[in-house]
């Protein structure tokens, strides 16, 4: 507004002036100093022209510098924000089972849940620093017969994972990553849903163990090796002693090439007290039951793809028997055995048939025997339907005391 008003006033005393000289130019026609007095009003209209030259180009000098916008961030958070990456995962799941029972005839049940909700939050601090963070609703309601009693039929939003890693591949090899996290025991390798509101991996159920832990490893050519400390849950019948004495490791080899279409992954882990995993731990709370002695256990598992086939198999056991309250439960052993085909008809479907069991799993609630087969169809990018059936067959120990169990399956997931 203001240069405006001044390009206004200049061009109002540009006129004036000329005005003056007209009038002077009559007034003073009958003397003789009329053309000196002309020429010097001339001159001073010039300069005055000059001078509006000189603002105008300075005014558009100081448009071509654009003003700082108020919503640019500025310091440490605005470079943050470059560094921050945002995911997510929603599957919703629908399931039918039917179960004959040993003693009590033949039950069945269906039900439909929002099986999944998770949320990531990545963060890249330095060159050195990450941070991770996941937050996990779970609905096991679908899973009736084997879970209900057990687990909660929701679940609010939780902290499922929240660590800090400390790594910089570019000058080393190591790494250090603390925090509440999964702890790196077994590959817990699926081509099936695996949420409780359909049924989980078996092997899953026995070794997935989430804990506030430390980690620390190395990731060389392909090789990777971890080990990991942290202050278990399922303590020793009369111990008592809060102190962190449970403790792992893994090592695993990863290969890929891509002309080939062909990759590899083989490894094995080790953990000092296999009754820390999530599920035997939730089984214990619930009977309020206490383990006599730790029990070590060991995994191994195995997977190679080739051209779109793949085949992929893991054995996990109790390395030293199970001692609940003086009571032997063996040495709980499971296995899952998976093989299928990527074709890409349209988009790509995956076909998946799988063989899993157990020993000494009864206490646990996990059959015998499991085949099944699934198909998981991209529709949209980033958009899965997955369709299945599964076939259980339970041992005598069974703590549902079940015999067979058909249970049909479909999940839709996201991810972005």
């Amino acid at each position: 507004m203001y240069f405006k008003t001044l390009r206004a006033l200049l061009l109002g005393l540009c006129i004036v002036s000329m005005a003056a000289v007209s009038w002077v130019s009559s007034s003073l026609a009958e003397e003789g100093n009329l053309e000196q007095q002309v020429q010097e009003l001339i001159q001073q209209n010039r300069a005055l022209t000059d001078r509006l030259t000189e603002v105008e180009q300075q005014l558009n000098e100081m448009k071509a510098v654009p003003e700082p916008s108020r919503a640019e961030g500025v310091g440490f958070l605005s470079d943050l924000e470059d560094h921050i990456t945002i995911n997510g995962l929603l599957e919703f799941g629908a399931a039918y089972h039917s179960t004959d029972m040993n003693h009590s005839g033949f039950e069945h049940d269906s039900d439909i849940s929002m099986t999944s909700v998770e949320l990531g939050i990545e963060a890249e601090i330095n060159d050195w620093v990450s941070a991770e963070m996941i937050l996990l609703f779970e609905d096991p309601s679908g899973a009736i017969n084997t879970y209900e009693d057990i687990r909660d039929d929701e679940t609010n939003f939780d902290v499922e994972e929240a660590f800090i890693t400390i790594a910089n591949p570019d000058v080393t090899p190591g790494f250090l990553r603390a925090g509440k996290m999964y702890v790196p025991f077994g590959a817990l390798l699926t081509h099936f849903p695996d949420d409780m509101g359909i049924d989980s991996p078996l092997t899953l159920l026995l070794g997935e163990t989430l804990e506030k832990a430390l980690v620390i490893g190395a990731e060389y050519a392909g090789f990777t090796v971890s080990a990991y400390v942290f202050n278990g849950d399922v303590e020793e019948a009369g111990g008592g002693d809060n102190v962190i004495e449970t403790y792992g490791f893994d090592a695993n080899y990863a290969f890929e090439d891509e002309d080939l279409g062909l990759d590899l992954l083989v490894g094995g882990s080790y953990i000092s007290n296999i009754a820390d995993s999530d599920w035997t731990e939730e089984v214990l709370d619930h009977y309020d039951l206490e383990i006599d002695d730790y029990a070590e256990g060991a995994d191994a598992y195995l997977h190679v793809g080739y051209q779109g086939f793949f085949v992929e198999a893991e054995y996990m056991a109790a390395v030293d028997h199970v001692n609940v309250e003086g009571e032997d439960l063996g040495k709980p052993t499971v296995w899952n055995i998976e093989a299928g085909y990527n074709y890409n008809w349209w988009r790509n479907l995956e076909i998946a048939l799988q063989y899993a069991g157990s020993d000494d799993c009864g206490s646990l609630r996990l059959p015998r025997d499991r085949y099944g087969i699934n198909f998981n169809q991209e529709i949209f990018d980033n958009t899965i339907l997955s369709v299945g059936y599964m076939y259980d067959e339970y041992a005598t120990d069974d703590d549902l005391d079940r015999n067979t169990r058909d249970l049909i399956f479909g999940q839709l997931a996201i991810e972005f």
